[in-house]
This record gives C-alpha cells, structure tokens and sequence, in this order.
C-alpha cells in the first residue's frame, strides 16, 4: 500500500474554451503527474458562495464544469496547489478561458496498483 495525495480540482473555463483547457490540463497533469482522472460535469453554486454565511441568497449560477482527480506522490504534493496555479494562470490567458476561481481539495489516501491480465 502506497500513501498518496488526491488533489480534487473544479473549475468552469467557459465554453469556447472547454475542451482545450480540458485537453492542456490533462497533458499537463500526465507529463508532471503521471496522470489523472478527469469528469465533465455541471455545478451549481451561488454568487456568495466564497463567503462564510449561515444562508446563500445570491443569484445562483449553473455552468459546465471539469472536475479532475490526480493523486500525487508525497514528495511532489507539497508544491503541488502552487505549480497547477502557476499552469492555470498560464493556460487562462492562452485560451482566454472565463474561470477566476478554482476549487480544490485534498486528502491523503492509500494507492492500491493492480495489473490485470
């Protein structure tokens, strides 16, 4: 059993510029990574979400979404939120892509590798 980081990552790039940051995102995240999990999804959230309230009122908003799951090795997790920031900042301006925000989440988790003839 190896220990790893699963980093949850959520992010709305708009619809022109979906599938390349899609497409950027997983190349970037195979070459560095070694790999990852991608879901394409909506979300729903409210504009206030990012405070804290004990009620959102907002005007809520319902957008196509990417959801990606990439479970890192220790040694690089540490630098990980910094370097897919640095990535994002990048590729945001390529693709003029609409996210501002992105969600992510982490937790450590027990990696279990199978080969299956």
């Amino acid at each position: 059993m190896n220990k790893r980081t699963k980093f949850t990552i959520i992010l709305t790039p708009g619809t022109h510029a979906y599938e390349p940051v899609k497409e950027a995102l997983n190349e970037y995240l195979s070459t560095y990574y070694g790999g990852c999990t991608h879901f394409d999804c909506e979300g729903s959230w409210r504009e206030d979400a990012c405070e804290f309230k004990p009620r959102y009122d907002a005007n809520l908003i319902t957008e196509k979404s990417l959801c990606v799951w990439c479970a890192i090795m220790p040694d690089k997790a540490e630098r990980f939120v910094d370097e897919l920031r640095a990535f994002l900042t990048i590729l945001k301006k390529q693709q003029s892509a609409e996210f501002s925000f992105i969600h992510i989440e982490s937790q450590t988790v027990a990696a279990h590798h199978q080969l299956i003839d």
